[in-house]
């Protein structure tokens, strides 16, 4: 995947949504956008297209204070898992679990009911697959959209 056209496509979705992009350059690269009470970030490594993650997550979510933590790894061909308890209390909505088909998926609540999650590996190939993921999730967790459904038309 090239970095130029991810950089398109998050520079893409804040302009058409009036939402100003962070960009950090460090041995990641991350982008950041805030709406609300809600941020999203993206963060990846250049040379190492497994290492990206998204995450989603209200910006008063306290990582120090997580009370319910839910973690599915995503099998991968030619490695063996071991196995783990199928009886996990559910604390979201179950509609987010149809992510585990794509990603390795974790789902944090903290004390305060603050959700953060993370969706690895996230490499999107174009705008509908940021659409899909962000706006789903902030759709079945506080009801509303983060980015607008009007760029699909």
């Amino acid at each position: 995947m090239d970095v130029k056209k991810i950089d398109n496509l998050w520079r893409f979705l804040g302009i058409r949504n009036n939402v100003p992009v962070k960009l950090e350059l460090d041995h990641h690269v991350s982008y950041s956008f805030v709406k609300g009470n809600i941020q999203v970030k993206h963060q990846f490594n250049p040379k190492l297209w497994q290492e990206s993650s998204l995450v989603i997550q209200e910006k008063s979510f306290q990582e120090k204070s997580v009370l319910q933590h839910y973690h599915h790894k995503k099998q991968r061909f030619g490695f063996h898992t071991e196995m783990t308890s199928t009886h996990v209390q559910i604390f979201f909505p179950r509609e987010l679990l149809h992510f585990k088909t794509k990603y390795e998926m974790d789902i944090q609540k903290d004390r305060h009911g603050n959700y953060q999650i993370i969706l690895s590996p996230f490499v999107p190939k174009n705008v509908y697959e940021i659409l899909d993921s962000v706006n789903f999730t902030c759709r079945e967790l506080w009801k509303k959209d983060f980015f607008s459904e009007s760029i699909r038309n």
